[in-house]
């Protein structure tokens, strides 16, 4: 049974994005750096043995490929990320009541599952979410948001969201929200459904 007081340690599981991906286009800092110190232990080695015009070619090439790497991960956005940032967005949106923006990030049929309301369809769930969290909370920040894509048109973000409160103490939760999109890939991810996993100082959030 979960702690109401303490973060769980059996959160679902998000399958994280793979070496390749993560290397390339996500987080290709670890990647450039050993690429670099490659480059540079070719070109001492070469130049011990007297072929420093071919260490400083192996030292270019390892310069570009890292230049490469950066470049790809400020060019591309990888549906994780994208999935990321809108429940980034989402947040926020929530958080301050803005209602255009939950319009532009929930599908029409999304559906809101928790403890405290059940409330499925857009309209009904930008109302709920207005009338209750802009109240309630004056601060929060994101501590971590994980994201998985089971499907192409199906992804999952898991967001950890610390809210603060004149009224209330800080609280933190964990949040999943299912998201989908059409079957034009340029078509916007969209929440689908959205419930709590767990929220600090509340027994069976979900109420599932």
């Amino acid at each position: 049974m979960q702690s109401p007081l303490f973060e769980p340690q059996n959160l679902p599981q998000i399958e994280p994005a793979g070496p390749l991906s993560r290397a390339l286009f996500e987080e290709p800092m670890l990647a450039m750096i050993g690429i670099g110190l490659l480059g540079m232990l070719l070109f001492l080695a070469m130049r011990t043995r007297g072929k420093s015009k071919e260490g400083l070619m192996a030292l270019g090439a390892a310069a570009l490929i890292a230049g490469g790497l950066y470049l790809s991960s400020h060019l591309v956005d990888t549906d994780r990320e994208v999935v990321s940032a809108r429940a980034t967005a989402l947040v926020q949106a929530v958080a301050t009541g803005d209602q255009l923006a939950m319009q532009l990030l929930m599908g029409p049929g999304v559906r809101v599952q928790s403890r405290f309301a059940v409330a499925q369809g857009r309209d009904r769930v930008i109302r709920l979410a207005s009338s209750r969290v802009p109240g309630m909370v004056e601060g929060y920040t994101i501590p971590e948001i994980r994201a998985d894509l089971p499907g192409p048109r199906v992804g999952r973000t898991m967001v950890k969201v610390r809210a603060q409160s004149s009224h209330l103490p800080t609280t933190s939760s964990w949040w999943m929200v299912h998201w989908e999109r059409g079957d034009d890939l340029d078509s916007e991810w969209v929440a689908v459904y959205i419930e709590p996993i767990w929220i600090q100082g509340i027994s069976n959030a979900s109420a599932k």
